[in-house]
């Protein structure tokens, strides 16, 4: 069986008089060679690749192991993104995100939802972003972009951000001030490895990051994590039964009962053309709730 052809071979060097880095597939002279150049002077070794290269991209020639630069791996998720599942970078290496089922990615919808609401009624005036959102978490000098499922910024720190860090991974790394994973730890190694995502990489030293919830909905398991006066991560298990984001996220508090509703697909629509019902106070916390229904289901949630 023939080896397939991987995207990036190694860069070989030639001499002095050309200063170019030739980017080769193996085969005949029927396909042509493809180029991957410096650009630039010795100061700037920038490299791009060429626009046939960019032509004849090919995801199942991925090499996933390996060792990538920034530049190539902005390249690959440009040609991914709209067909292909999503991907990390970590030390050089690309490790796919493969897609979630309907039910997580609703639940998490959910929770930007709620986030997103809290964010403009509050005029916290920060970014709220899902897994598509990538971000550099610089760890002892090892790059690694990771996509957390929900995670907010708050406006103090967006606003900071130049056009390299907007529009790209090349500039100086940051990262968001609050972190959220939606994951089944029904099996102790996703739950571990995720724990260890959680206090290796989002709250290692050096990152914004204060606050992180991994939510299970399908076992309904909550893991809060915070960091001590030392700065060093703990986590402590919540009960199911709502979520406030305390003095980092003020005034935020996550419902569940939507998140049981799209487990036990009870999602339902109001009706346009009936009245719209007016909202009333919660005789416990002085809530504004609209309609006798949701009265309810916020007082078994948060009361009881």
């Amino acid at each position: 069986m023939t080896q397939k052809r991987k995207l990036i071979e190694p860069l070989a060097s030639e001499n002095s008089a050309s200063k170019r880095k030739k980017f080769t597939d193996s085969g005949n002279s029927a396909s042509k060679r493809k180029k991957f150049t410096d650009s630039g002077n010795s100061a700037s070794k920038r490299k791009k690749f060429t626009d046939s290269r960019r032509k004849k991209f090919d995801i199942n020639e991925i090499d996933f192991n390996r060792t990538y630069n920034l530049e190539e791996f902005e390249f690959i998720k440009d040609h991914i993104k709209d067909n292909y599942p999503n991907f990390e970078f970590v030390n050089g290496k690309l490790v796919p995100v493969s897609y979630s089922p309907i039910v997580y990615e609703a639940i998490v919808h959910e929770i930007s939802r709620q986030l997103g609401n809290w964010n403009i009624n509050n005029s916290k005036n920060g970014v709220v972003t899902t897994s598509k959102g990538g971000f550099d978490f610089n760890v002892s000098g090892g790059q690694k972009i990771r996509a957390p499922d929900v995670t907010f910024t708050p406006a103090n720190i967006y606003r900071s951000l130049d056009e390299e860090q907007l529009w790209s991974f090349n500039g100086q790394p940051f990262t968001p001030f609050f972190v959220v994973e939606v994951a089944n730890l029904k099996k102790k190694e996703v739950e571990k490895e995720i724990d260890t995502k959680f206090k290796k990489e989002y709250f290692a030293i050096g990152t914004s990051v204060e606050l992180g919830w991994l939510i299970d909905p399908l076992n309904r398991i909550i893991q809060v994590y915070k960091r001590n006066k030392n700065g060093e991560p703990y986590r402590r298990k919540k009960p199911w039964v709502y979520l406030e984001g305390g003095k980092h996220l003020p005034g935020f508090t996550l419902e569940l009962w939507p998140i049981d509703d799209i487990i036990a697909q009870e999602i339902n629509y109001e009706d346009d053309s009936s009245e719209e019902e007016d909202e009333e106070e919660c005789p416990y916390c002085n809530a504004s709730i609209k309609g006798a229904s949701q009265m309810i289901k916020h007082i078994q949630n948060k009361h009881n």
